[in-house]
């Protein structure tokens, strides 16, 4: 009998681009196939709830400042280093196709943004098995994705923070395989693009 092979899929971009909702339609097309599939929301990280407790009782805003960028990118990555080999590997192993709204390269753009000067280390940390079979670039211009960040109404845009991020996000992803596809379009059409870039990548695994 052939071995089953699982799949990590994961998307990124910057806020707006329509990773929640691609990755929650992947995910009810891919079961309809009859393929056995996760979904994946990002949650606050082990780190993050850690030091942000720390940092209160410091009197300080939030672990980012209680710990500093550096080291708090650092502590990040090996987070989501162990989140892929401990709950997204084990799962792939098993034949099952893990669907990730955000990935590694998410966090990575955001502290690339902000300046940290560890970033080549946390990179070497956080990909070194992190990096998904498949990752889709949802790569979205910066006018649509504020107005859609916007009527979201529960978190606020600024123009030229997305501006950054898409830059890091771009200059990230050039050194790592990955799939860009525009996000301006319709979702269907861009739910119908994300669908044959699966299936194509089902074909590779199965050996068609």
């Amino acid at each position: 009998m052939k071995e089953r092979k699982g799949m990590y899929i994961g998307f990124t971009g910057i806020d707006g681009a329509g990773k929640s909702t691609q990755a929650a339609l992947l995910c009810g097309w891919l079961n309809q196939k009859g393929l056995h599939t996760i979904l994946r929301e990002e949650n606050r990280s082990f780190v993050s709830e850690v030091t942000s407790v720390i940092a209160k009782n410091h009197g300080i805003k939030s672990g980012r400042e209680y710990l500093d960028e550096e080291h708090y990118m650092v502590a990040l990555s090996f987070d989501l280093l162990r989140e892929v080999v401990f709950d997204i590997r084990p799962f792939t192993d098993m034949g099952i196709i893990v669907v990730s709204a955000r990935t590694a390269f998410c966090r990575l753009a955001g502290g690339m943004v902000r300046g940290c000067r560890s970033i080549e280390v946390a990179k070497e940390i956080a990909l070194f098995r992190g990096i998904p079979d498949l990752t889709i670039w949802l790569d979205v211009s910066l006018e649509v994705a504020y107005r859609r960040v916007m009527q979201r109404g529960i978190d606020s845009a600024d123009l030229e923070h997305l501006k950054r991020y898409r830059k890091a996000l771009s200059a990230l992803l050039r050194n790592y395989p990955h799939i860009r596809i525009g996000g301006d379009e319709t979702i269907e059409s861009i739910q119908r693009e994300i669908q044959q870039v699966v299936e194509e990548k089902l074909n590779q695994l199965r050996g068609r």
